[in-house]
């Protein structure tokens, strides 16, 4: 996963303000606060007249060329905060961009001067000083799915790129034009794939694995969020900004020094804890795979980061990492602890010729840390020699805290008889279980017709609602096993809480569905689904 990191401009809402005539007194101004003015392409050279009526200031509307029509020589827009993403959209007219603080400056100037005056300057040079920074339309972490796995792996320029453009663009955007500045994963994802290939055309023989730990391990932290203030956590950029550096230096990521390989197995080992529902006989491909030495915990899985999304007093975990080198060195680990953690690496230090492998394990202890929280540090492998002559293997570490540790789910067969299962406390003392019993399940039989546009809108017609009462109930399930359809069928659950807010979804492919309600609920939660029949034991 790659998110998107500017390093020149953001976006959001905007106000437009026209200035009725142009004075050099305003220049200066100007300058000092839209240093991307020059990214419009319909700026002429020398000085754009801004006209138009002093109190023509509303919200901005598209498409721009209502600007043009009206007669107006250019425009100024400024955002709503000054933490958004300054986008070069296609202006019709001369147009600067600018954030909050600047524009409430401009729209003040306007309403206390007699005679308003500004002047737009074509191609000036700018620099925008708070690059690197991300872009707040970059996904964030924690996954929501796998989160153990800190997401995203890492960042790269994705904003304002120039890239080839469709001459038919959409309605209100400017035909005719072959390249634009673009941004989204869309922009940062070619800067990644292009690092992947030259990165597998000096190593052939590297595993996909092993080119995706180089870029993540080299990559650099000097990064901060679309605030431009606080410095960007491993849930904004991963493990840093890629940064390929030179094929021939110590360090850069054609030369990592170590690397961490992860095969086919031990993606299934990682599916035994995240996704055992994947194989026909999990508690025997998963009893396989670990007499075979493979680890089946998902925080174990041999990833470039580290992450522990519940950890009950202390948690290890183990990682192996390969030389690639062409002779042997000796590393020694530095660790940034999270706040309110203890880390341990062992060994702290280790020899290894190239090809060989190492492991070492990573022990976590809270010490101070609060429940429910994200706390980050990292850890990083250096090889001897001085700082532009050596390798420094880098890795983030993300984790959460928990009261204890414990299998979401267990499952037994037959009318009586017990099953086992271990809990890791994250405290010494007394502990009291609540029981609940099991509660017969209420089946439901329904017939939904099929969605034409197959997108989920409770109004459309194409779903069932089913309301049910949870009141004093401790966990809720809803389930469609695959018997209960016809072959084939991809049916999808989504549960509404009073208000109308989704609060639970099931929507991957296929029949089989299970939607759990974890946390107790004491309201009636109308539960809208799409199956022609619901299992829903409370």
């Amino acid at each position: 996963m790659v998110s998107q990191k500017v390093g020149a401009a953001l976006e959001g809402p905007h106000q437009r303000i026209d200035l009725r005539q142009v004075r050099s007194r305003f220049h200066t101004h100007l300058s000092k606060n839209i240093k991307q003015s020059s990214r419009s392409r319909h700026f002429a050279p020398g000085a754009s007249h801004v006209g138009g009526p002093r109190n023509a200031r509303r919200v901005r509307l598209a498409p721009f060329d209502g600007r043009a029509q009206a007669g107006g020589a250019g425009m100024i827009m400024y955002e709503q905060s000054d933490d958004g993403t300054l986008f070069s959209d296609t202006h019709w007219v001369p147009t600067v961009h600018v954030d909050n603080t600047p524009g409430l400056e401009i729209k003040a100037y306007i309403d206390e001067a007699d005679d308003p005056t500004a002047r737009i300057t074509p191609w000036s040079k700018g620099l925008w000083p708070w690059a690197p920074s991300m872009t707040d339309f970059s996904s964030r972490g924690a996954d929501p799915v796998a989160q153990d796995i800190i997401k995203p792996d890492v960042t790269a320029p994705g904003h304002q790129i120039l890239a080839g453009y469709s001459p038919h663009p959409d309605e209100g955007q400017v035909p005719g034009e072959l390249f634009a500045a673009i941004s989204g994963t869309s922009m940062s994802s070619p800067h990644v794939a292009g690092l992947f290939a030259l990165l597998k055309q000096a190593h052939p023989e590297w595993t996909n694995a092993m080119a995706k730990s180089a870029l993540m391990t080299t990559a650099y932290q000097d990064v901060r969020d679309n605030d431009r203030a606080a410095m960007a956590d491993p849930f904004d950029m991963g493990a840093g900004h890629v940064d390929p550096g030179r094929v021939d230096r110590r360090g850069s990521a054609f030369r990592p020094g170590l690397v961490y390989d992860t095969g086919f197995n031990d993606y299934l080992g990682f599916l035994c804890d995240e996704g055992p529902e994947v194989f026909a006989d999990a508690d025997a491909t998963c009893a396989s795979l670990e007499g075979a030495g493979v680890p089946t915990d998902a925080v174990n899985l041999n990833y470039p980061s580290i992450g522990v999304s519940q950890l009950a007093g202390v948690k290890t975990v183990t990682r192996t990492v390969t030389s690639v080198t062409d002779r042997t060195e000796r590393y020694r680990v530095d660790v940034d602890a999270p706040e309110g953690y203890e880390v341990e690496v062992s060994p702290s230090s280790f020899t290894i010729a190239p090809g060989e492998t190492a492991t070492y394990e990573v022990t976590i202890r809270n010490v101070s840390a609060p429940v429910d929280e994200w706390a980050f540090g990292a850890l990083e492998w250096r090889s001897r020699g001085s700082r532009l002559n050596r390798y420094e293997v880098y890795s983030p570490i993300a984790v959460k805290a928990s009261l204890f540790d414990a299998p979401a789910e267990v499952q037994g067969e037959g009318v009586d008889g017990s099953v086992s299962f271990d809990v890791q406390f994250a405290s010494t003392g007394e502990y009291t279980a609540a029981a609940h019993g099991l509660e017969p399940a209420t089946l439901i039989e329904d017939t939904v017709v099929q969605d034409p546009d197959q997108t989920f809108d409770p109004a459309d017609g194409f779903s069932n609602a089913h309301t049910f009462d949870l009141s004093g109930v401790a966990h809720f399930r809803v389930a469609i096993p695959p018997e209960a359809t016809e072959p084939e069928a991809d049916l999808d659950v989504y549960v509404y809480n009073p208000d109308g807010d989704q609060v639970a979804a099931s929507t991957a492919g296929g029949t089989e569905r299970v939607t759990n309600m974890l946390p107790l609920m004491v309201e009636p939660r109308p539960i809208t689904v799409s199956p022609p029949r619901i299992v829903a034991p409370a």
